[in-house]
């Protein structure tokens, strides 16, 4: 099990890539997912942004030709990752799934708002899967060498990562969704301060390089709340 502090460090130091925004619908849940899918003006705490590109397609705008164009159209001017927006989305992802695959064929990293998070917060979820795209390609990389390393000396146990939860997850689910891998380290240092030292109520405090990461074990239990990023709420649950 590796856990990693990368996509916190990323997210800290703004070090992420600008992320094409594709919504599709039509009347009125149409105009609603067009506005709230525009996620754009996101700071960090450093002062730097996260650049954002947003195109909206109606339902009648969904050929492969034309999703195709406005792919290329958000490729050509400097996205690195795309984030495909649908209303209810969790319920039936046909469209986002339709738009992400043909994203992903052009060689780019895509993510269907629906692979993040189950719950039906548009906006919230839009901004989760946003934040998620945006540190994709950096955490892909890492992923892939991390994998090659452990299969170079010869380990055979599957590599699991370490979730901001305290869970772990498989390589290829942290390709997708690299968002749920923030904070894990400190959630490694939790698991042992609660197995090996058996602190049943205490303050953890992780001291590194970039952060120092704060959680509370009561009764025995690491406590667990929903995050925020540059002030904003998204879907993840964190220590």
């Amino acid at each position: 099990a590796h856990s990693t502090t990368q996509a916190t460090n990323a997210l800290l130091e703004g070090d992420v890539c600008p992320v094409g925004i594709i919504s599709v619908g039509s009347g009125i849940e149409g105009a609603r997912v067009k506005q709230e899918a525009n996620i754009s003006g996101f700071k960090f705490e450093n002062g730097k942004k996260l650049e954002t590109f947003h195109v909206h397609l109606d339902f009648a705008d969904l050929d492969e030709v034309r999703v195709n164009a406005v792919i290329d159209e958000l490729i050509k001017g400097g996205a690195k990752s795309i984030v495909a927006v649908q209303a209810f989305s969790v319920e039936n992802p046909k469209y986002e799934k339709y738009v992400s695959e043909l994203a992903a064929k052009k060689g780019i990293p895509a993510v269907g708002t629906y692979e993040i998070s189950g719950l039906l917060g548009l906006k919230v979820r839009t901004r989760t899967a946003v934040i998620n795209a945006s540190i994709m390609p950096k955490m892909l990389e890492t992923a892939n060498a991390t994998e090659a390393s452990i299969k170079k000396f010869g380990i055979k146990a599957p590599l699991m990562i370490m979730r901001s939860d305290g869970g772990v997850m498989s390589i290829d689910q942290m390709k997708k969704r690299p968002i749920l891998t923030i904070l894990s380290g400190p959630a490694a240092g939790v698991a042992s301060a609660l197995l090996y030292v058996k602190i049943s109520n205490g303050i953890f405090l992780e001291v590194g390089g970039t952060s120092t990461d704060i959680a509370l074990i009561r009764n025995g239990k690491a406590l667990i709340k929903s995050a925020q990023i540059g002030g904003h709420k998204v879907f993840l649950r964190t220590l």
